[in-house]
């Protein structure tokens, strides 16, 4: 990243330290085929939105003829079809499954608001978080005018140990899940840095707000509170930006705007349970 390049992005990426320790996934027993007829699905993207067999055999370790057993399932299951000779596309069905998990994210349309509001405020780009397993994931954004601004989509997805908005979630966790959470990180953290987060979750768990500092990308600053409705976390309103063009006063004014926008959406959520 080069915080001086005009009309630039400061995309997520690694931090210097070699990268983020991820979470290894837990693996369900006796489902090998399923996993990886799923995994083959998971293979579309806006980037990619055709598969090929060879795409298929080039990330997967599996035979031509499994290669096309696994299309079959997902063509039998409607998920996929053949647009052109070899070529597959997501099926119309996969819209149903899109539409089921906007359902499940409608806090969306009560926290837009709040998001183009902060970012207006601050001039930064506003985003909300919520935890799904061992990530943090993006669920609504306002972006930045700023010519260089944080490059995020929702959806992205980030681990839970690194970042204001991803720790404030993180400290939610029982002690017990925790601990498990801490058992699947790969690599794992070195004991003086586990011990030290664990510290911090202590504090973010009793202030609901947390700063941070090139912890997922270099150069990066940001505030984040959670927001909690009937003793629940919902989730957590962060404002990230390039740490070179915060003053020490603006990052007080963004952490204001920043709980300011909290509180908002949980009294939007409070009103609506009424």
């Amino acid at each position: 990243m080069n915080a001086n390049d005009n009309n630039a992005e400061l995309a997520p990426s690694p931090a210097e330290n070699g990268g983020q320790a991820t979470p290894e996934p837990q693996r369900t027993k006796g489902v090998d085929s399923a996993r990886r007829a799923l995994q083959i699905l998971l293979e579309f993207s806006e980037q990619m939105p055709e598969l090929t067999v060879d795409n298929i055999l080039e990330k997967h370790d599996i035979s031509v003829p499994s290669a096309y057993r696994y299309i079959s399932l997902l063509r039998e299951l409607d998920l996929i079809e053949e647009r052109d000779k070899g070529r597959f596309v997501l099926s119309p069905q996969v819209l149903r499954l899109s539409r089921a998990a906007e359902a499940t994210m409608d806090f969306r349309t009560l926290v837009q608001p709040i998001l183009d509001t902060m970012a207006e405020e601050t001039g930064e780009t506003a985003l909300y978080l919520r935890r799904v397993n061992d990530s943090a994931v993006c669920l609504a954004i306002a972006k930045s005018d700023h010519p260089i601004s944080i490059s995020f989509q929702p959806g992205n997805r980030m681990p839970l140990h690194g970042g204001a908005g991803a720790k404030l979630l993180l400290s939610e966790l029982t002690p017990s899940k925790l601990a498990q959470y801490f058992n699947r990180l790969v690599p794992a953290l070195s004991a003086p840095a586990q011990k030290k987060l664990e510290t911090d979750l202590e504090t973010l768990r009793t202030t609901g707000y947390a700063e941070s500092a090139g912890e997922v990308d270099h150069g990066v600053w940001a505030s984040a509170a959670s927001v909690h409705t009937n003793g629940t976390l919902v989730g957590a309103l962060t404002i990230v930006a390039p740490d070179y063009r915060l003053s020490d006063e603006r990052k007080t004014e963004i952490a204001r705007s920043v709980r300011a926008g909290a509180e908002e959406f949980r009294s939007a959520l409070d009103g609506r349970r009424r």
